[in-house]
């Protein structure tokens, strides 16, 4: 069986300039896989890619992207419309930006629920308060009738976690979804997305230049740096037994709690 997802060996240019280059991993059903990077490595430009989100100045110029092995580079516009939502989803990094601010949070979930399916009103309204006790949200008819504007930053990510998952797509992509979020509501937010894949066996695919994040939820990391993917493996092997230099600087610079227990149990120290 192909995995659900496979990136084989792209390229990205903007303009004459590449900015992703060379770069090959798979994500198999329900698998994590956590993207991590400086600022300008390549990480998003990648999920984008997938998802066919790039703008009109950036290209997949070499390789292929395959989705349950389809290749999405050859998939038409129409085609790649059907998949966004339905079969793959995404988090924005700032989810309340990407809202329509003059319209409802249950205006805007029909509508892109309406787009894959025929549905009513009723229903979909009900699945997304389903989702938001699984979620332990006991306030959805709230968050429902909400604006985004009258939402929080942590609530209206977690907004966004719901209308990627509503459609119960097998892949979900998450570009940076905590990095403007306190900590609190970061371990909210990555347990809530966790929660996604138990109860539908979604794939997901994280971008993210927070080490502590991958460390807690992936299976396998991506180590992406200067538009190359330069380290790639189990999330126990890079955390513990990096081999770049740079994966150890990125390693060395991030602060996580409890780091020095846990490399005693994983290396027998």
């Amino acid at each position: 069986m192909a995995p659900l997802l496979e990136i084989q060996q792209i390229e990205v240019r903007y303009g004459e300039r590449v900015v992703v280059q060379d770069v090959s991993f798979s994500l198999e059903a329900g698998e994590i896989l956590g993207i991590v990077g400086e600022s300008g490595s390549g990480k998003s430009t990648i999920i984008k890619a997938a998802m066919g989100l790039l703008d009109s100045r950036k290209a997949v110029t070499k390789g292929s992207i395959y989705y349950k092995g389809q290749n999405v580079l050859d998939a038409s516009t129409e085609d790649m419309r059907k998949m966004r939502g339905a079969e793959m989803g995404m988090i924005f990094q700032n989810t309340g930006a990407s809202l329509c601010p003059v319209r409802s949070i249950k205006d805007q979930l029909y509508e892109s629920v309406a787009q894959h399916e025929k549905v009513s009103r009723k229903e979909v309204y009900q699945r997304a308060l389903q989702l938001f006790d699984k979620m332990r949200l006991t306030d959805g008819e709230r968050i429902l009738n909400s604006y985004p504007f009258e939402l929080s930053g942590g609530m209206n990510q977690r907004v966004g976690i719901m209308l990627a998952m509503i459609l119960k797509p097998d892949l979900l992509f998450a570009d940076e979804p905590t990095s403007a979020l306190d900590v609190t509501v970061q371990a909210q937010v990555i347990k809530e997305m966790l929660k996604m894949r138990e109860l539908y066996h979604t794939g997901i695919v994280i971008v993210t230049h927070n080490i502590g994040v991958v460390e807690y939820m992936a299976d396998k990391i991506a180590v992406m740096h200067q538009g190359r993917l330069i380290e790639y493996g189990k999330t126990k092997d890079i955390i513990y037994h990096p081999k770049k230099e740079y994966t150890k600087k990125l390693l060395g610079a991030v602060l996580r709690i409890d780091r020095g227990r846990r490399y005693a149990e994983n290396t027998g120290s």
